[in-house]
């Protein structure tokens, strides 16, 4: 649950999240809450500040080329469930990298 810690506080920084603590049954389950209560702001920065959105998108470096095909499903709920997804899977592999890297 490490990595998850560190995802919080990172989504927390980026997006202003406030998350529980977790007392789901699984790691899979988590990252599943994790990501509604992701999509939830998104829907709201989409509404009200999309360039907000397409600003903490391109500093947390997600693939332009995926958030396009994101936002071409057309519905909203669909939309900032993926771009959710996009950025929780993202900033996970920027965990594991640093990981990598500071262990060498």
């Amino acid at each position: 649950m490490e990595d998850s810690e560190e995802l919080i506080r990172i989504l927390s920084a980026n997006f202003g999240l406030t998350l529980s603590e977790n007392q789901l049954d699984s790691e899979s389950e988590y990252f599943k809450y994790i990501q509604k209560k992701l999509a939830h702001r998104i829907e709201h920065f989409i509404s009200t500040d999309l360039d907000k959105l397409l600003q903490a998108l391109y500093r947390i470096d997600v693939d332009q080329r995926l958030t396009d095909q994101a936002f071409e499903l057309g519905e909203l709920q669909k939309i900032s469930l993926k771009i959710a997804e996009l950025i929780i899977n993202r900033q996970l592999q920027k965990i594991q990298y640093a990981k990598k890297f500071y262990k060498k």
